[in-house]
């Protein structure tokens, strides 16, 4: 089966100048359905595809179902995996030196509806901030957030779960690499995501970041995107609400040092009163309730260490 022409005719405007850039590795059929979504638009775009060294047949399929030779696809094949992070790095840092003025960033699990961008794309009327789709998934007939947004005009720890609570236009703390919205003036002015990152909480990094260049972060309600749920417990702590999901050890790492890299990074008092808190409740709490205990300590043990001491790249993480 052959890909499908490209959307519904449309005047082109300015802000159609638009490149989504997709990360993928091993993930060939999710692949495929996510840049079906995307060529069915109903707002032109291009697509750069950063295929993170996938040995799965990815290649093979693109060029079977006629996308690689599609005139709005650009194909980028890494010979290593450098994890989402690196492969959003890589996906701009060639993307930037394109045409394009909007660059639309999301996983590869990804499902945008129709109107998707087109929704987002008339919510974007500054450059100087980002804005995001709202990605989605069902949790027993309720519409949820993939991930908790925080609100960000409010002091305390207000989190949204779910999609009927959105405003139309939502401040929030940051935004997911799920359908991420920047525009290139904005990335010439923070720089590129922090490739070293490899996977998880790169895009509150890079949140930050625009935020401290003085960037609104705008999640838009009706721009809609599906993608698998992975579901989190919401835990009360003094006084403070945490998320605990549950990952495999080598995932536990990244997100528990990456955690620790923003905080010294970013807000260095905030190290030891907030982040550091926070991650030692989780691994108190992964003791109690992963199956996989030694394996999870030792990654929440080697994670503390890597962050505190600014370890940063790939980790093979060696009992």
């Amino acid at each position: 089966m052959k890909v499908k022409s490209m959307h519904s005719s449309h005047s082109m405007n300015r802000k159609e100048n638009v490149a989504v850039i997709v990360v993928t590795h091993n993930r060939r059929q999710e692949l495929l359905r996510c840049i079906q979504a995307i060529l069915n638009q109903t707002m032109n775009c291009d697509i750069i595809i950063v295929d993170n060294a996938s040995i799965d047949g990815t290649k093979e399929a693109l060029h079977e179902m006629g996308i690689i030779n599609h005139p709005c696809v650009h194909y980028l094949y890494r010979s290593e995996n450098t994890g989402g992070a690196g492969g959003f790095y890589q996906g701009l840092k060639w993307a930037i030196n394109g045409r394009w003025q909007w660059f639309w960033l999301m996983d590869d699990d990804a499902l945008p509806e129709r109107d998707a961008l087109e929704k987002l794309l008339i919510q974007a009327s500054n450059w100087k901030n980002i804005y995001g789709s709202t990605a989605v998934g069902a949790d027993n007939g309720k519409i949820k957030l993939c991930f908790p947004a925080r609100r960000s005009n409010q002091s305390g720890n207000e989190f949204i779960e779910y999609h009927e609570s959105l405003a139309n236009l939502e401040d929030v703390a940051w935004i997911p690499f799920l359908g991420f919205l920047i525009h290139r003036k904005l990335i010439e002015n923070i720089g590129l995501p922090d490739k070293d990152f490899f996977i998880l909480d790169d895009d509150v990094e890079y949140s930050v970041r625009a935020k401290k260049k003085g960037a609104k972060l705008k999640m838009v309600k009706s721009s809609i995107i599906y993608h698998p749920f992975q579901p989190s417990i919401p835990v009360k702590i003094l006084n403070r609400k945490i998320y605990y999901r549950s990952m495999p050890a080598w995932k536990v790492y990244y997100d528990v040092r990456n955690k620790i890299l923003i905080a010294r990074r970013h807000y260095p008092i905030l190290l030891w009163t907030k982040t550091m808190p926070g991650i030692i409740f989780r691994a108190i709490f992964a003791l109690l309730h992963e199956k996989k205990k030694r394996q999870q300590i030792h990654a929440y043990s080697i994670a503390i260490i890597d962050g505190l001491f600014g370890r940063k790249g790939k980790r093979s993480l060696n009992q």
